[in-house]
């Protein structure tokens, strides 16, 4: 059969809906998603036993580093008390080179020798007791007065001396407040039996140490701390010392912006516990106070116990109070669990958030697939139709079927089919070379108004007659661009209102100045009558390749490239496209696009229809 101008042929083409079975990576994605609630609740367990085993870790290493301060507090206590304890042979011979040996040694493996501020010796001159001063200048002890410090304890050795004379029960007494003293008996290397001196047995004396505690203070405690509490395992304390007796008066603290009490110590630890009876010789077996303790216990059974603490003055002289930096020990696992928890649901977060972005790639991916599917079969049937057409007239004109005035027919229809099958292959071109990054030339500047008259003859040469109304303001400023691209992005929204719009052919085109900031603009609108775009492919219609239902079911001829190659066109120079849909009222779309130099001059933009590159619209 021979095709007739006076039929022209009609494509009969109707992209088949097929019904898809979910991909196995959307059946991944969907378990995913299932399983991640189920993760969240085991990861909250499961963080909540870490918090559990890292409170016994910390609490574990909190006593045990208090235990090794008050251990080695205590020894540099003791050394210097033993190191420097007077020898009841040393003492009745007078051999007081014996004891400065006994002194350089201790200072030669002394940790900190300045810890010791005097050493006095206080015994019997008859029936009194007497009390001399080392001197290591001449090595020996030397009679000196009683200082302030050791006037309180004089009645007590008066006491004592008498005792130890007449062999009466030496029974407990109070002793003098003064952490610097260290009062203990003297050594003695011979045996002696159980119970009260006997007449004439045994040698009553005292070596009394007195301590730098100003020194203690500024040196040896802070030593401790910051080799004990700095860095316990990555944590870190601050660290009080207190009187034992008065909580209140504070003989060390590490951190003086932050003081330390009873009741917000994660640790309570008694310190200074040696030689804290030092007379306890004189009363036998049994005698020997208790070391006593110091321990924390509930005042009363509320849910908010108010902890109090009792120490025994037998016990310890000071109370080591630690408290970790973050105010408490469960402020610090508190801390912990919200940092595991943070990095365990971010990494969930993450994880959601991934398979999220992995589900929608996938499902972009499939509709780019699908369009482009349609898009291959959109363009062959396009391509199909002006070859079928020109093929067609070929023959009849070769074969002499036609004559006269159907000649100069067929050679228009001919002329309009290769048209619009050069414009078709264009627009593919075009639409490869802006995704190349390729598809906008030189810019220049452009007179608006000759940009849309150009555009309007481009599109009325492949759509036929279009009923243009014009509202351009006469003192449009410039715009720099690529005059065929941006007369091609102006020539699709013109034949897109003619194709989708109404019967009526009718096209409203305004051109307006506009102001954005400190910017000039030009803003282009190209508005219709048609029935508008349905408002769930709105968010749709600048995707290349895509096409809604109601151009596919009217089988409107198009590729879907036309507005996505006028966004990325007008993008391309700096500009933007807006658009405004009414159902049943019409659709408008704005090109805005940046004003050019004021002093540049202007390049026509218009060219013959049949050299437009823009191409049919979509």
């Amino acid at each position: 059969m021979k095709f007739s101008a006076l039929q022209p042929f009609r494509s009969c083409y109707t992209p088949r809906v097929r019904i898809r079975k979910p991909s196995a990576l959307t059946v991944l994605t969907s378990a995913l998603l299932v399983l991640l609630p189920a993760l969240a609740v085991l990861q909250y367990r499961w963080v909540g036993q870490v918090s559990d085993a890292e409170r016994e870790r910390m609490e574990r290493n909190l006593r045990v580093a208090a235990s090794q301060f008050r251990e080695a507090f205590e020894i540099e206590i003791v050394r210097a008390v033993n190191g420097l304890r007077a020898n009841v042979t040393t003492v009745n011979e007078d051999a007081w080179n014996r004891f400065a040996d006994r002194y350089a040694t201790w200072s030669a493996t002394a940790v900190h020798p300045g810890i010791v501020e005097a050493v006095f010796l206080v015994d019997a001159d008859g029936d009194a007791v007497r009390l001399r001063r080392w001197r290591q200048e001449p090595q020996s002890f030397d009679p000196v007065p009683w200082p302030a410090a050791l006037l309180p304890w004089r009645p007590l050795f008066d006491q004592a001396l008498a005792a130890f004379n007449t062999r009466q029960p030496f029974g407990r007494m109070p002793f003098p407040e003064d952490d610097s003293l260290i009062v203990a008996p003297l050594l003695n290397t011979g045996s002696r039996l159980p119970g009260p001196p006997q007449a004439g047995g045994g040698v009553f004396g005292f070596t009394v140490v007195q301590l730098d505690l100003r020194h203690v203070r500024d040196e040896v405690l802070p030593a401790l701390m910051e080799r004990h509490f700095a860095n316990t395992s990555g944590d870190r304390y601050r660290v009080a010392v207190v009187n034992a007796s008065n909580p209140s008066e504070v003989v060390y603290l590490s951190d003086p912006a932050a003081p330390i009490t009873l009741g917000q110590a994660d640790d309570v630890v008694p310190l200074y516990a040696a030689f804290r009876d030092p007379l306890a010789f004189l009363r036998g077996p049994g005698g020997r106070g208790g070391r006593g303790d110091l321990r924390r216990r509930d005042f009363d059974g509320s849910d908010e116990a108010v902890v109090r603490v009792r120490i025994d003055r037998d016990g310890a002289r000071w109370a080591l109070l630690v408290q970790h930096q973050s105010g408490s020990l469960e402020a610090a696992v508190a801390n912990v669990r919200r940092r595991n928890l943070g990095i365990s649901f971010g990494v969930l977060i993450l994880l959601t958030g991934s398979i999220g972005v992995l589900a929608a790639t996938s499902r972009r991916a499939q509709r780019l697939a699908h369009q482009q599917m349609e898009f291959v079969a959109g363009v062959s049937h396009e391509l199909r139709t002006p070859v079928a057409v020109i093929r067609t007239a070929a023959e009849n004109l070769s074969q002499g079927l036609v004559s006269g005035e159907r000649v100069k027919r067929y050679g228009q229809m001919i002329e309009t089919e290769s048209r619009r099958l050069g414009e078709m292959v264009e627009r593919v071109l075009q639409y490869a070379g802006l995704a190349s990054g390729l598809g906008v030339g030189a810019r220049a500047p452009i007179a608006p108004s000759e940009l849309i008259e150009s555009a309007i003859a481009a599109a009325t040469s492949i759509v036929g007659s279009v009923n243009v109304q014009r509202a351009i303001d006469a003192d449009l400023p410039l715009v720099l661009g690529d005059a065929p691209a941006l007369r091609s992005a102006v020539q699709n929204l013109i034949a897109n209102a003619v194709k989708y719009g109404g019967s009526d052919r009718w096209v409203g085109i305004r051109a307006e100045r506009a102001v954005r900031g400190t910017r000039n603009e030009v803003r282009i609108t190209i508005e219709d009558h048609g029935p508008g775009i349905p408002s769930d492919e709105l968010p749709h219609i600048f995707e290349p390749f895509y096409r809604g239902a109601g151009a596919i079911s009217r089988q409107v001829h198009g590729n879907g490239l036309g507005l996505a190659l006028v966004q990325q066109i007008v993008a391309a120079h700096g500009g933007r496209v807006a658009v405004a849909t009414r159902p049943g009222a019409g659709s408008s779309f704005t090109i805005v696009l940046p004003a050019a130099d004021p002093d540049a001059p202007a390049v026509v933009a218009a060219e013959p229809a049949h050299a437009a590159s823009g191409g049919a619209p979509s």
